[in-house]
C-alpha cells in the first residue's frame, strides 16, 4: 500500500510537471549542451541527436501514438550525462532503451523528483529496461513500475548503481516471458544482466581492466575511449584540467566556452559557468553582463517550507531567512540527516514557527546548526513557536551552542510520543522560551519512556586484558534492580556521542549482571577485537517503578598485538625490469603500522623446463605469453582500507590482461600467512636482483622495485610492522614482461675451415628472457638475399650452453649465416645474417679419374669411326684400271686388287661338313 501511494504521488508530481512543460519552448541543444529537455513528441525526441550532455532533467513522457517501429532506427549514442533525474512516462510502442540511449552513463540527480533520479512508469510494452551503460547516478533514487512485460528489472543491482538510496521494482507480469537467467559470471554478487545478451557494468573490477588514467571505466577495445571521465571533459575527451579559455560547468565537470554559457542561460564566474551566485554574494547585471558580487545582509529570504523529501530538502541550500513556517516531516530516507546536515546548514531565522515530526531516521536535531532565532509571528495551533512529536528514534535535540544561544521571541513548545527523547534533553530548551510550557504542552510519561533517561554514578572502570579481553567494574548499590553492560565497538578516532540507539550504525552487546547488592562488580567483557575502540556503559531497570537508567559512556582500546597482514592490492610488472606493489592495511591496525617489511626473491625456473631437450621437443604452448602473470590485481576485503582507485576499479598501473579477482579472506587468496622464514641476504648477479630485503618507513601504500631480470617469476613479501610486532607474510609471485631487445646472440669468429666446413663462434646474450634453452644455427650456402624467401635455411641445433659450432654444408665461395636464441619469452631471436667468403680447393678423386677416362675413351671412339668411315667415302672414287700401271714393276702387288670388288660371302661349319 505505501508503494502505491507514493507512486501516485510522484505521478501526481509529474502529470502536474508535464502540463507545466506542455508550454514550454522546444528543447534547446548548442554544441551537445541541451537544456531542460522535455520530448513529449517523435519529432521532439530527435532533438537529443547531437546532445552529448542534459544539463537539467530529461522527460520522455506522453508519446501515446508511437508504434516499435518509430523506435526501430531511432539511437541517440552521444548521449552520456544527465545532470538532473530522467523520467520516461507512457511511451507507447517503446520496447528497450538499449537502442534509444546505448550509451548513457550517469544520472547526477542534482534535482530529484520526490527522491528519485530515474523513474520509468507505465510503458505497456517494454520489455526491458536497457541502460546497458549506466553506471553511476549520484543522488537519489530509481522507480520502475508499471510496466507488465518488462524483465530484467531486478537482474540489476541497483545497490550499485545508486547506493544509499530507495528503489521501488515491480516485477513483470505472469505471461512476460522472463525466464531468461544470467550468465555472466559464476559468482552471485556479479552475475548482473540488463538482459540476456549484456551483462552489467560496474565501477570497478574487469570492466575497467588497462582504463587510461583520466578514465573511470572505459571499453575494453579502448583503454582512451572512457565510459565516465575522472576529471574534467572536454569535446568529449576526458582531461585533466580545462583547457585555457574555458570554464567549468558547475552541475557538471564539462569544460565549456563563455558562448556556451551564456547559451545555457548562464554566466561566467570566478571561472565557473553558475546559474546562481553563492552565499554572500549577489547577481550584478552591468551593460550585458551579469556576474556576482559581494554583499552584506544579502542573505536569500525564503517563504513557508515543507521540507518532505531528498529534492526538497536541496531548496533550502541557499535558505538563511524563512519568511513563514518551516515544517520537516521525513519518514524513512535513508542518509536523510547527511542532507539536512548539507543543505539545511545555513537557516538563521525562522520567522513563525518549527514543526518536526513523524521523521523514523532522525536521531538529532543537529542539522540546524545556524538557528539563532524563532520570531513566533504566527505560532503553530496559535501556540508553540515549536512543535515536536512522533519521532521515534529522537534522542538529542539542537547541539549545545544552539541551544545557549537561541532567542525565541513568542510562544512555547510542544512535546509529545518521542520515546527516546528524555526530559533532561527537554528541559535544557524550554527555558529558552519565553513562555514555559505547562503538563498539556509537555504530558508526563509521553516522552523518554523507551529510553535510559536517568543518568547514575556507578564509577564504571575498564581494565584491558590483552588483545581480546576486557573487565568493567562498577559498584551495585541498591537490591532488586537489574544491571545490563552495554558495549559497542566504535570507529577510531570517534568525538560524537555515542548511545544506545535502535537506528545505531553499529551493534550494541549487551551481558546482563547477576542479581547483587552493595558489592562491586566485576563484568567480563570476551570477544573483543584487537586495536580497537570500544564504548561501555551500564543501564540499570528498576521494576518496582519500571524506571530505566543509564550510565554516562567510557571509551577504552584494546591492546593493539600482532597486526593482520597487508593486502596486496596490485602485483604489477610495469616494464621488463620493473614491477610496482600496492596494498592496503586492515583498517584496525592501520594507525599503528610504523613500517613495512618487504622481501623479493628470484624464483628458480622449473628444472623440467630447463633439463628438457629443446632441439628435439618442440612444445609451442610453452611459449605462449600468459598476461596474467605479468599483474596480479584484487580488490580489498571488507575491513581493508579501500582508496579512489580500488573502490572505483580504476587500477592505475595495470597491464593488459590483468585479473581482477572478486573479495576473499586475505590468506585464503594470497597463499597461507605462515611464511615466517628468515629474510634472505641481499644478493645479485650480472645486475639483476636474485634477492632484496626492504625496510619502508613510515605510511603509505605502494613501493616500485627495479634491477629485476626480465621475464622471470619474483616472490613478494610483505609484512605490516608496529612499533613491536610484525604480521604474518603477505604473498604473492609475478613475473617481469618481456623485454624486446634481449635474446640476441652475436657471432664474434666465423671461418670457413675446408670447403663445405664452416666454424662459428657467438658470445651470448648480454640480456635474456629468462634461461636460454637452445641455440640454432642457420646456414644459405651461395644466396642471394631476394633468393631467401623462397628457400628454407641449412639448420642445426644446439644445448643452450654451447656457444661454438663446427658444421659442414655444401661446398660454396660464400655463406650466409645467423644464430637464433631460444628463451621463455622468445623461441626464435635472430641476430642480423652475416657474410661468410672463401676459396673452393677441387680435388680429383678416383671416381673422377674413371669419368674422365670414360670420357676420353668415348671421344678417341668417335674420332676413329669418323677417320675410317672418311676412308672408305674416298675408296668409291678409284678407276678399274689405273694409269699408272704401265709405270709399277710387277714384284710390286698393286693397291687394288679384283677380289676387292669381289661380294664377301660367309660360309658356315655345317655347310663346310655337307662339303666334305
Amino acid at each position: 500500500m505505501e508503494k502505491i501511494t507514493l507512486i501516485w504521488l510522484i505521478i501526481s508530481s509529474l502529470i502536474a510537471s508535464m502540463s507545466c512543460g506542455l508550454n514550454n519552448q522546444d528543447p534547446i541543444e548548442y554544441h551537445g549542451l541541451c537544456v531542460n529537455m522535455f520530448l513529449n513528441h517523435i519529432e521532439k525526441l530527435k532533438k537529443l541527436e547531437n546532445c552529448t550532455i542534459v544539463v537539467g532533467d530529461l522527460k520522455i513522457s506522453l508519446l501515446e501514438r508511437t508504434k516499435p517501429e518509430d523506435f526501430k532506427n531511432l539511437t541517440f549514442p552521444k548521449l552520456k550525462e544527465v545532470t538532473g533525474y530522467m523520467v520516461v512516462y507512457r511511451v507507447a510502442g517503446l520496447e528497450t532503451l538499449s537502442n534509444l540511449l546505448p550509451n548513457l552513463a550517469r544520472i547526477r540527480g542534482n534535482t530529484l523528483l520526490y527522491n528519485y533520479a530515474l523513474i520509468v512508469y507505465d510503458v505497456e510494452l517494454l520489455r526491458e529496461i536497457g541502460l546497458n551503460s549506466l553506471l553511476k547516478i549520484d543522488r537519489g533514487g530509481v522507480i520502475i513500475w508499471g510496466g507488465p512485460l518488462t524483465c530484467f528489472v531486478n537482474t540489476i543491482d541497483w545497490n550499485a548503481i545508486a547506493p544509499r538510496s530507495r528503489h521501488v521494482l515491480s516485477k513483470p507480469d505472469k505471461h512476460a516471458q522472463c525466464n531468461f537467467p544470467c550468465t555472466c559470471t559464476s559468482n552471485p554478487a556479479t552475475n548482473r544482466c540488463w538482459s540476456n545478451k549484456k551483462c552489467q557494468i560496474f565501477l570497478e573490477g574487469p570492466d575497467s581492466w588497462n582504463c587510461s588514467s583520466e578514465c573511470i571505466g572505459c571499453r575494453n577495445t579502448n583503454p582512451k575511449s572512457c565510459t565516465l571521465c575522472r576529471h574534467y571533459t572536454y569535446k568529449e575527451e576526458c582531461v585533466s584540467h580545462c583547457p585555457e579559455n574555458t570554464i567549468l560547468l558547475s552541475v557538471s565537470n564539462h569544460c565549456i566556452t563563455n558562448d556556451e554559457c551564456v547559451h545555457l542561460n548562464r554566466w561566467e564566474w570566478n571561472n565557473t559557468c553558475v546559474s546562481e551566485c553563492p552565499k554572500n554574494f549577489v547577481q550584478w547585471n552591468e551593460a550585458g553582463n551579469t556576474t556576482c558580487v559581494p554583499c552584506d545582509n544579502c542573505h536569500q529570504t525564503c517563504g513557508n517550507m515543507s521540507i518532505q523529501t531528498l529534492d526538497t530538502i536541496q531548496l533550502a541550500e541557499k535558505c538563511v531567512y524563512i519568511n513563514g513556517s518551516l515544517s520537516i516531516h521525513i519518514w524513512s530516507i535513508p542518509y536523510a540527516a547527511n542532507e539536512l546536515r548539507y543543505f539545511m546548514k545555513n537557516i538563521v531565522e525562522v520567522t513563525d514557527y518549527i514543526e518536526i515530526y513523524g521523521s523514523i531516521t532522525l536521531t538529532s536535531l543537529d542539522f540546524l546548526s545556524s538557528l539563532q532565532r524563532i520570531r513566533g509571528r504566527r505560532l503553530f495551533n496559535g501556540k508553540y513557536s515549536l512543535a515536536i512529536y512522533d519521532m521515534h528514534n529522537l534522542q538529542s535535540l539542537f547541539l549545545p551552542q544552539i541551544i545557549k544561544g537561541l532567542n525565541v521571541e513568542r510562544g512555547t513548545v510542544r512535546f509529545y510520543r518521542n520515546p527516546m527523547l528524555c526530559m533532561h534533553q527537554i528541559k535544557k530548551l524550554t527555558q529558552r522560551f519565553p513562555v514555559a510550557p505547562n503538563e498539556l504542552d509537555i504530558p508526563q510519561g509521553m516522552n523518554g519512556y523507551s529510553g535510559s533517561c536517568n543518568e547514575m554514578f556507578l564509577k564504571l572502570t575498564i581494565q584491558v586484558k590483552n588483545e581480546t579481553f576486557a573487565i568493567a567494574s562498577f559498584f551495585t548499590k541498591l537490591k532488586g534492580v537489574h544491571y545490563t553492560v552495554l558495549y559497542v565497538r566504535i570507529p577510531h578516532g570517534t568525538n560524537a556521542s555515542i548511545v544506545p540507539e535502535t537506528c545505531s550504525d553499529s551493534e550494541w552487546f549487551a551481558i546482563t549482571v547477576p542479581d547483587t547488592f552493595n558489592d562491586f562488580v566485576h563484568v567480563p567483557l570476551p570477544s573483543l577485537r584487537p586495536a580497537s575502540t570500544y564504548a561501555v556503559c551500564v543501564e540499570k531497570y528498576d521494576p518496582s517503578t519500571r524506571h530505566l537508567a543509564r550510565s554516562s559512556i567510557v571509551k577504552f582500546e584494546t591492546h593493539v598485538g600482532k597486526p593482520e597482514p597487508p593486502f596486496i592490492l596490485e602485483l604489477v610488472a610495469s616494464s621488463s625490469n620493473v614491477i610496482v606493489i600496492r596494498w592496503s592495511d586492515h583498517m584496525d591496525y592501520r594507525p599503528f603500522i610504523t613500517r613495512y617489511e618487504l622481501d623479493i626473491n628470484l624464483v628458480d625456473i622449473n628444472y623440467n623446463i630447463i633439463t628438457r631437450d629443446h632441439c628435439t621437443v618442440n612444445d609451442d604452448e610453452m611459449f605462449d605469453i600468459d598476461y596474467t602473470r605479468h599483474a596480479k590485481v584484487m580488490r580489498p576485503p571488507k575491513n581493508y582500507e579501500r582508496g579512489c582507485e580500488s573502490m572505483c576499479g580504476i587500477l592505475s598501473s595495470v597491464t593488459i590482461g590483468a585479473m581482477v579477482e572478486d573479495y576473499f579472506d586475505v590468506c585464503d587468496t594470497i597463499g597461507k600467512c605462515d611464511d615466517d622464514s628468515e629474510r634472505s641476504k641481499n644478493s645479485s648477479i650480472n645486475g639483476n636482483i636474485i634477492s632484496l630485503s626492504l625496510d619502508i618507513s613510515g605510511q603509505r601504500n605502494n613501493f616500485q622495485v627495479g634491477g629485476l631480470a626480465p621475464f622471470r617469476d619474483y616472490k613478494f613479501r610483505l609484512r605490516a610492522c608496529t612499533k613491536d610486532l610484525c604480521s604474518r607474510t603477505a604473498k604473492d609471485v609475478v613475473q617481469t614482461l618481456h623485454s624486446e631487445n634481449a635474446d640476441i646472440a652475436s657471432i664474434t669468429h666465423k671461418s670457413i675451415i675446408d670447403p663445405g666446413l664452416i666454424y662459428v663462434k657467438w658470445e651470448p646474450p648480454s640480456v635474456t628472457n629468462g634461461p636460454l634453452l637452445a641455440y640454432t644455427i642457420e646456414i644459405y650456402p651461395n644466396v642471394k638475399v631476394s633468393d631467401m624467401n623462397h628457400l628454407v635455411p641449412q639448420t642445426w641445433c644446439v644445448p643452450g650452453n654451447e656457444t661454438s659450432l663446427t658444421v659442414k654444408s655444401n661446398k660454396a665461395s660464400k655463406y650466409l649465416v645467423r644464430i637464433c636464441s631460444t628463451t621463455l619469452a622468445h623461441p626464435y631471436a635472430c641476430n642480423d645474417w652475416i657474410k661468410i667468403e672463401g676459396f673452393v680447393k677441387y680435388e680429383l678423386v678416383w671416381w673422377w679419374s674413371g669419368v674422365l677416362f670414360g670420357l676420353f675413351l668415348y671421344v678417341f671412339s668417335w674420332v676413329i669411326g669418323w677417320r675410317w668411315k672418311r676412308r672408305i667415302d674416298r675408296s668409291d672414287s678409284i678407276p678399274l684400271f689405273d694409269i699408272t700401271s704401265s709405270y709399277r714393276q710387277e714384284s710390286v702387288p698393286p693397291a687394288t686388287m679384283l677380289s676387292d670388288f669381289v661380294s664377301l660371302h660367309n660360309i658356315s661349319l655345317r655347310d663346310l661338313r655337307d662339303l666334305s
